[in-house]
């Protein structure tokens, strides 16, 4: 007996003193989990599961184990026992996971919104200074432009075109601080971003939430040691070849060949600057050698540092990025930091957020693409830094003047970003807590633009062409502030199984804007940009000055009973100074409900198919006061000069006159929205879909009304009214499917997205206006002007004159003609829609528009040991483009194809005769279906292939991850579009009209991550 305590008490002994744990990790079905991750909390100490899901780690009792593998839900436990074995479970969707819905959050579970979330490793994986850029294709309904030069802002819609004349903007939200516009926070910041879709989820932001709400959190520290990450990458940049031109040889083809189409005189007759000087053909002068920056870099490098105690946490991240555009002065460089502190102490906890971000962009002039298509192969090659004279005349001498301007302008942009922000909240109780909110964003701009003076001399009359006024140095100075206050309470509930929650919130948020520009003229120093370096006339004014401010209250009542029937409805008062006093008060309701079917008792028998089945269906109202301010306000604009008499001579008088106009009856612009939805869950999670269908009205949008000059506010003055309303219907779809095969983990991730826009009604008396697009050729608005809207089509569609052919026979010759006296052999034949016998806008049909009808995303990921797989495909379809660099090339004799141009000795083609540029002659008209091209596309987004070292490598060298990897991004582009890229923005104005897209971006990268 005595033996026997003995041999017990030596058992407990050795039990409670072991320093190693080891154990088994497996699924749900029993297969080992190769390569999950085993954190010791508070140390440094990591290790992996085997090839049988096997691991060993020192640990001793009451330590505790923090156990991961992606997929699956983490799992923590203290240890008690040498051996412990583990099962994960499968989180493909969560239903415990935390989602923001603003002023809040609930578990997934409870979500009755149309809320998406993506997670810092989707946003990081692609490399971009554009948190738009990295969304693309990852949310079904989110829309999304990306920029074509570096530091460019992407154009994001959320469930289509929000308003016609205002802003289309999503609200940015970051760590609960409502922000003034685009924050852009690099996303090397971002920890999670949950973007709130319908009017039922956005209703509680009122006003600003009518273009969907994108709530940012950025990223925190965690109780532990030290942390430090490094993520570092460096990648060349290559493009598509160049619009196809003529060479010196073929321009005198086309030249000759248009002479004689146009005069019918002989070739003795012609006169051009190349026949004056043969030499001219030994030019054969390429611009694009000048205009393109070949095998452009990109450097991207972030770091952060982490950690803290149980009270107090930090996380400090910096991060350094740097992109020299693939055309001339595009360059972007960007410094940004931020600090995030976290303090917890019984019932109190505070979080502060403290980021700055400094950057410079050179921006490219604009038309640089287009405008060095005009210039002349056989004209002299130019050199930048050369500002000797120049000799040119007749057309030539325009062109020049024209691309050295745009080659020799420099432009930049320098700002300087700061935010900060605390936020507190105070439990009173259990059931009552008390949250307070405030931040600041501070933004300042300074931007320079220089346009040299360079003088080119006609070489006939030997005088000069352009003047020194015509140039200048501009400095213009933007000061922007932006102060957010919230102070609210939530009051939560349960009595028995019924979960009550109610939430009471007032905000306050001012913004304030000023501006500076200074321009002086005679820019004839080509060493220095400073104001007094040029020697002309001083112009200085003050910019568009405001002050805008808000004030809400808010109230949102949740229900919820047993976690299967959950109902939320808010309402929110809003004031706004952008409407009179009378106009500036609304209201904006909404409700939602939610059913979780598959918790019911009749769908047990379906579960192993089925194992989770939600359905929603919500009702909000939303408004928009996105317009400028002072719009219900006229005011006089001074140093309008007039011309006046004294008696005896006309004198030029000091003048003003009304340039802007008010509408006292100026009105909130109204969207009500309906969703119905669905979420399922098959297989136990191994396939999730989710699926929406809306229906938005919007009533008394803000409409730009253009006025008549004789209105006095010279051209293409303008009044807002609410003249008009306007629908979006559409579908969304979301598939994920994750499965394991042997030591093969992967991930497949599906977006389809579908959105019809329609504008129902235009009051007044025309049910058609055309927008101010500002013309598809800038050398030629008047002429290339094609957007509208029209009752019964989508906002800023296509309307165009359509061709049937050209004219090629004498009979054709003869119909056309009593549309076209002045027609010829050889011209476009444009259809007269509506047989009056005359061609006009009348004649103008609708041609599609740039909004697509679909979008598709694609995603995949994958592990295998120690390697890593991961690829985005983007495709979006249905709509057009209005090709502007082909409208600019035949518009102005320049394009390769125009050596098989109607010809007497070429009849049989189907390429009109150039007969003079755009302007002067409609064979190239810019508003005609010529340009008319279709412009879906399928893209590979990214595609990367990773190697970590193995956990036992990375614990000898005492570091925590060290993993490398190779991507490229924009690989692969499949379309029919023949322009540099058909991922073409605009607004809602210009959208798909091509006026000067830069190529595509095409990156080869290889970079790093090292945690320790």
């Amino acid at each position: 007996m005595l033996f026997i305590m003995f041999s017990l008490v030596c058992f407990q002994s050795q039990a409670q003193s072991f320093k190693k744990t080891t154990g088994t990790i497996v699924d749900e079905n029993g297969e080992p989990l190769i390569g999950a991750n085993i954190y010791k909390l508070g140390t440094k100490i990591i290790t992996t599961s085997d090839f049988d899901g096997q691991y060993i780690i020192n640990a001793k009792k009451g330590d505790i184990l923090k156990f991961t593998y992606l997929g699956f839900e983490n799992k923590t436990l203290t240890v008690k026992n040498p051996t412990l074995n583990i099962t994960l479970k499968s989180n493909v969707e969560n239903l415990n996971d935390v989602v923001l819905i603003g002023y809040g959050s609930v578990k997934k579970k409870e979500l009755t919104g149309a809320v998406a979330r993506v997670e810092a490793e989707e946003l990081e994986k692609i490399v971009t200074s554009d948190l738009g850029s990295a969304l693309q294709g990852q949310v079904s309904g989110v829309n999304v432009v990306a920029p074509s030069t570096p530091g460019g802002e992407s154009e994001i819609l959320i469930r289509g075109i929000t308003s016609v004349g205002g802003d289309n903007t999503p609200l940015y939200v970051v760590d609960n601080i409502i922000q003034d516009g685009d924050p852009r926070i690099p996303p090397s910041e971002i920890e999670t971003i949950d973007i709130l879709k319908d009017a039922a989820s956005t209703a509680i932001y009122g006003a600003r939430g009518a273009a969907g709400v994108i709530l940012i959190t950025t990223k925190k520290g965690e109780a532990g040691t030290l942390k430090v990450r490094f993520n570092g990458s460096s990648a060349i940049q290559l493009r598509k070849p160049a619009i196809p031109l003529l060479n010196a040889t073929e321009q005198l083809y086309v030249n000759t060949v248009s002479f004689r189409n146009t005069t019918g005189n002989v070739d003795a007759d012609l006169r051009i600057p190349t026949l004056q000087n043969p030499y001219a053909l030994q030019n054969d002068t390429d611009l694009n050698k000048l205009i393109f920056n070949d095998q452009a870099y990109v450097h991207n490098y972030n770091t952060s540092v982490s950690g803290g105690t149980k009270e107090l946490t930090y996380n400090v991240t910096m991060g350094i990025f740097n992109q020299k555009g693939l055309q001339l002065n595009s360059n972007y460089e960007r410094f940004n930091t931020r600090s995030n502190t976290t303090y917890k102490k019984g019932k109190l906890s505070v979080g502060t957020s403290v980021g700055l971000s400094i950057d410079k962009r050179d921006i490219p002039r604009n038309n640089l693409l287009s405008q060095a298509i005009v210039y002349n192969p056989n004209q002299n090659g130019l050199v930048l830094d050369d500002f000797n004279d120049l000799l040119d005349n007749g057309d030539q001498a325009n062109r020049l003047t024209w691309v050295l301007q745009s080659l020799k302008t420099k432009q930049y942009l320098k700002n300087l970003r700061s935010n900060a922000s605390i936020n507190l909240n105070y439990d009173v109780n259990d059931n009552i807590s008390i949250r307070a909110n405030s931040g600041v964003t501070y933004n300042v701009g300074r931007g320079k633009i220089k346009v040299p003076y360079q003088e080119v001399i006609n070489s006939s009359t030997k005088q000069p062409i352009t003047q020194p006024t015509n140039s200048y140095i501009e400095d213009n100075s933007t000061e922007r502030v932006n102060f957010y206050a919230e102070v609210g309470t939530n009051i939560k509930k349960e009595i028995g199984e019924h979960k009550l929650n109610l939430g009471l919130f007032f905000t306050a948020e001012k913004t304030t804007s000023d501006q500076f520009r200074a321009r002086r003229l005679e820019a004839v120093n080509k060493d220095l940009d400073v104001l007094n370096s040029a020697t002309g006339e001083q112009i200085v004014s003050s910019g568009f000055d405001f002050v805008d401010t808000r004030l809400s209250q808010i109230a949102r009542f949740q229900y919820n009973y047993k976690g299967k029937y959950n109902f939320s409805s808010s309402v929110r008062f809003d004031r706004s100074s952008k409407f009179l006093y009378e106009n500036n008060f609304a209201m904006f309701p909404s409700m939602a409900f939610a059913w979780n079917v598959s918790d019911e008792n009749f769908w047990d028998d379906f579960k192993s198919t089925v194992n989770n089945f939600k359905v929603r269906i919500t009702h909000g109202t939303v408004g928009n006061d996105r317009i400028a301010p002072y719009e219900h306000t006229a005011t006089i604009t001074q140093n309008i000069d007039y011309i006046g008499s004294n008696g005896t001579n006309e004198i030029l008088n000091n003048g003003a006159t009304q340039t802007d106009f008010k509408n006292p009856n100026l009105k909130w612009e109204t969207t009500r929205q309906t969703n119905l939805g669905i979420d399922m869950a098959f297989l136990k999670n191994k396939i999730t879909l989710g699926a929406d269908f809306y229906t938005t009205n919007k009533e008394n949008m803000l409409f730009p009304i253009f006025l008549p000059t004789s209105a006095g506010g010279g051209n293409n003055a303008t009044i807002v009214y609410n003249a008009g309303n306007m629908t979006n219907k559409g579908l969304e779809l979301s598939l994920k499917y994750r499965n394991r095969i042997g030591k093969v983990s992967y991930q497949m991730t599906g977006t389809f997205a579908t959105n019809q826009n329609k504008i129902t009604k235009i009051n007044g008396d025309s049910d058609f206006l055309f927008t101010n697009d500002n013309g598809l050729v800038s050398r030629a608005s008047t002429q290339s002007r094609i957007t509208a809207h029209k009752v019964g089509r989508e906002a800023g569609a296509f309307y165009l004159w359509r061709t049937n052919g050209i004219i090629d026979t004498e009979e054709k010759l003869a119909e056309y003609q009593t549309i076209d006296g002045n027609a010829k052999m050889g011209d476009v034949r444009f259809i007269d829609q509506n047989n009056d016998k005359q061609l006009d806008d009348n004649d103008r049909v609708y041609s599609g528009s740039g909004l697509p009808k679909y979008e598709i995303g694609y995603n995949v990921n994958a592990n295998y040991k120690n390697f890593d797989f991961s690829m985005n495909w983007y495709a979006s379809l249905g709509h057009e483009i209005m090709n502007g660099f082909n409208a600019w090339a035949y518009g102005f004799g320049r394009h390769k194809d125009l050596i098989y141009q109607w010809s007497e000795a070429n009849p049989i083609t189907t390429v009109p005769a150039y007969r003079d540029d755009i302007r002067n002659h409609r064979n190239f008209i810019g508003y005609s279906d010529l340009w008319l091209e279709d412009g879906s596309y399928l893209r590979l987004r990214q595609v990367t292939l990773g190697y970590s070292l193995p956990k036992k490598t990375t614990k000898n060298l005492g570091i925590e991850r060290l993993r490398f990897y190779i991507s490229s991004q924009n690989p692969l582009t499949f379309t029919k579009y023949t322009g540099y890229n058909p991922e073409v923005g605009g607004g809602v104005t210009a959208k798909g009209l091509d006026k000067g897209t830069g190529p595509i971006s095409v990156q080869y990268l290889a970079g790093i991550n090292f945690n320790f």
